[in-house]
């Protein structure tokens, strides 16, 4: 694949992304609130929200406005009381990941670092780490990095080597439940258009798991480490539906049919026994986040005008 082949690859992800751009480890335990983004309140404007599995309760927990910023992208830490999200500028040139309390207090930038521009943050099973995507400027590449919650130790985990078809992109890492493998979406990585790899935590053992017709991304480990879930096809016409797979490559099942819409962001509950998503419905109106059983049965409409869904565990 070419490098404008890959970027228009990679713009692909950004359309379904509904303006956004492309979900984060569940932490086992009881069920808690479903973060995700929203413009709601602030049209043109995404803004982080919280709602109890029922459908009952729900939070604003950022208040921009299209003049400030806007957010997308939460992913809870492993004990339910913080989480981590993406802010933009207005016009979306500088990305920068904040930490804010589950009540929507203490919001601050993790770090701020010139030159590169940071997604897609997911906590360490232990809470003491973020793990993240950083992109150059001008996105001519992205690696996956490492950083401690105080901000400091900032750690590259893969680099953009360049290869005989063009810059590796990594991006959406994400550590296992037992914190020995990081799995991450590669686009050119070894001549592959994109898939599902898993890792070492320092950045070693890179293994694909995905076939490579299945064009997977952004996966999302089960809270006990059985299986993540994934969606795809990224960049190819065709319905985008959600799947599963063992972290060996075996056990390949697809849980919904793309009959609804364009299936994406698989995030685990907590208890392993349901998964929520975001749909986007075929004429690109705003998408809505459902949940179903690990399955794939028993859809069920959760919240309109809402995406990037992640589950977080109870306090």
């Amino acid at each position: 694949m070419t490098k404008l082949a890959l970027l228009a690859c990679m713009a692909a992800i950004a359309v379904l992304a509904a303006v956004t751009l492309p979900a984060h480890a569940t932490a086992p335990g009881p069920d808690g609130r479903i973060a995700f983004a929203s413009d709601r309140s602030s049209p043109g404007t995404q803004n982080i929200y919280s709602i109890r599995p029922d459908g009952t309760g729900l939070t604003q927990l950022t208040f921009l406005t299209a003049d400030q910023a806007g957010t997308s992208e939460p992913s809870w830490s492993p004990n339910g009381k913080s989480i981590v999200f993406t802010e933009n500028s207005p016009d979306f040139s500088t990305f920068r990941i904040w930490l804010m309390n589950a009540d929507g207090s203490n919001a601050h930038p993790l770090f701020d670092e010139s030159g590169y521009n940071d997604f897609q943050a997911n906590f360490s099973p232990d809470g003491s780490r973020v793990i993240f995507r950083r992109c150059s400027n001008d996105r001519e590449f992205c690696a996956i990095y490492s950083v401690k919650t105080d901000g400091h130790g900032l750690t590259a985990l893969t680099h953009n080597v360049g290869t005989s078809k063009g810059e590796n992109f990594d991006v959406k890492p994400e550590y296992s439940p037992d914190s020995t493998r990081i799995s991450f979406s590669s686009f050119n990585r070894g001549g592959v258009q994109n898939g599902i790899y898993l890792m070492g935590v320092h950045g070693s053992k890179f293994q694909l798991i995905t076939p490579t017709a299945l064009e997977a991304v952004d996966a999302d480990w089960a809270p006990d480490g059985s299986k993540l879930a994934f969606w795809g096809p990224c960049c190819v016409s065709g319905p985008e539906t959600i799947w599963t797979i063992r972290p060996d490559g075996s056990g390949l099942q697809q849980l919904t049919d793309g009959s609804g819409g364009f299936d994406i962001r698989p995030s685990y509950a907590p208890r392993g026994d349901r998964i929520a998503f975001e749909r986007i419905p075929f004429d690109f109106s705003p998408s809505s986040i459902y949940t179903m059983n690990a399955d794939g049965t028993s859809q069920t409409l959760l919240v309109s005008d809402a995406g990037w869904p992640s589950w977080g565990p109870a306090q």
